[in-house]
């Protein structure tokens, strides 16, 4: 398997759509796997497009008047 080059938290949230620092929050609770090096956050672009599937499969999974409402 070839290895890949990680990414930071900037380039991680561009492919997330969001702020690096919620990138960062996600990887503080385990969300998304992460490491430091200092105080730079890094990830591997193939766990960022997994949490992405996961989040599309646990949207999926959910009875569409869950989906509408956001569960209220």
């Amino acid at each position: 398997m070839a290895s890949e080059e990680p990414v930071g938290a900037e380039e991680a949230a561009k492919m997330l759509g969001v702020t690096p620092r919620t990138v960062t929050r996600l990887a503080e609770r385990g969300e998304i796997p992460g490491f430091r090096v200092g105080k730079l956050w890094k990830f591997r672009p193939s766990d960022i497009r997994e949490y992405i599937e996961s989040q599309i499969r646990q949207r999926a999974d959910k009875p569409k008047d869950e989906r509408q409402t956001g569960g209220i």
